[in-house]
């Protein structure tokens, strides 16, 4: 078969319409490709509503890849369909991030986003997003920051959050549809409070709402149910729950039942972001004196 040959059979293939529209298929499919987003996941009292919220709001823009937190992690909640685990090391593998995404930002990671700490999965995507210029968002839903949280205490964390903006981070108050981007500096406290003081479940509060009772707000929050019916809410015990260990860590904090009383010894030594946990969660620490005494 001589060259000229071939050459008539190839550009008889070529300008079949059947080939055509396969190839054009091909090409729409290739642009059709959504950017890569890593969803940053802390833990949340009710995962069902964050994922699928996350799923709702940003899975039709990009992939949604799920990088845990370790009490996440331990709990293993069901993601909805379309949504994957990663592990650390790939996350860290990839540098094409389009979008970073922190649906539900706790306090510890709030912070350590502002301070520059990388001492955590979790912290170390924030960090290289930044350095990277990656597009990323952040919610303060789930703070936990209430009507009852002493001023100092609250504007620290508001400092926290103008520097995360400082940084190009986009701040939202709320995950759902209604989202609302938190403004930057030049308001006053009494608006800033209205637009970012949220209870236990997330809601936003007014400052002029009746104050929410600590009643109110342990009512608000509760533990992960994959179904839809309301769980009933459970009377902390008032028992003492004695800690053996000589160091109590963050991760450790968030092992107690809300409201409940933690009895550690003397000498155990308590990190600063596991005490920052334990007065978010309404967590009593009590130190156990010579002979067995509190």
């Amino acid at each position: 078969m001589n060259e000229e040959l071939i050459n008539q059979i190839v550009r008889r293939i070529l300008s079949e319409p059947a080939f055509q529209s396969l190839m054009q298929g091909t090409d729409e499919e290739t642009m059709a490709v959504k950017p890569e987003g890593l969803v940053l996941l802390n833990f949340v009292p009710d995962f069902e509503r964050v994922l699928k919220t996350v799923k709702k709001r940003f899975g039709a823009e990009c992939t949604l890849n799920i990088l845990p937190s370790e009490s996440v992690f331990k709990f293993n909640p069901e993601l909805p369909e379309g949504m994957n685990w990663i592990t650390p090391q790939d996350a860290y593998a990839k540098d094409n991030w389009q979008r970073i995404i922190i649906p539900a930002c706790s306090l510890n990671t709030l912070a350590k986003a502002a301070l520059g700490l990388r001492d955590n999965p979790i912290s170390e995507m924030i960090g290289r997003g930044l350095t990277q210029g990656k597009s990323i968002e952040l919610v303060t839903e789930y703070l936990g920051l209430t009507l009852q949280t002493p001023p100092a205490y609250f504007e620290l964390y508001e400092g926290y959050i103008q520097k995360v903006q400082s940084y190009g981070v986009m701040v939202y108050s709320t995950l759902g549809d209604e989202c609302t981007m938190i403004k930057d500096q030049g308001q006053d406290r009494a608006s800033l409070v209205e637009q970012r003081l949220v209870t236990g479940k997330g809601k936003v509060v007014s400052v002029e709402e009746p104050g929410v009772s600590k009643r109110d707000q342990s009512c608000q929050t509760g533990h992960y149910d994959s179904g839809s019916m309301p769980l009933e809410q459970e009377v902390p015990s008032r028992e003492p729950i004695r800690y053996a260990k000589k160091y109590l860590a963050d991760k450790d904090a968030y092992g107690f039942p809300e409201e409940s009383i933690v009895l550690v010894k003397r000498l155990t030594v308590i990190s600063p972001l596991a005490r920052d946990t334990l007065k978010m969660r309404r967590i009593e620490l009590r130190q156990e004196m010579e002979g067995g005494r509190q």
